[in-house]
């Protein structure tokens, strides 16, 4: 656990970005047009279809999630800035 809190500590001076739409076409047209890639982000890992779900505040009390979307699967792809300190 600690190491874990290490790694999350440490990239806090990192920036992400997730773009989320139908299709990887579409994500990376989000990415252009926001000019991340002028910005200075790069893909932080592979890009893949997910089914979203939000558990919300009452999450421990509600077992079922809101599935996000209308539960149809979703491309997401994370970006990531290196932040100088």
């Amino acid at each position: 656990m600690t190491q874990h809190i290490t790694q999350i500590s440490s990239a806090r001076t990192d920036e992400y970005v997730t773009i989320i739409a139908p299709s990887l076409g579409a994500v990376m047209a989000q990415f252009r047009a926001r000019g991340l890639g002028a910005k200075g982000y790069s893909i932080a890992g592979p890009s893949a279809r997910h089914q979203f779900s939000y558990a919300g505040e009452n999450a421990a009390k509600e077992p079922k999630q809101e599935n996000l979307f209308g539960g149809v699967p979703m491309v997401a792809a994370t970006f990531r800035r290196a932040r100088t300190a």
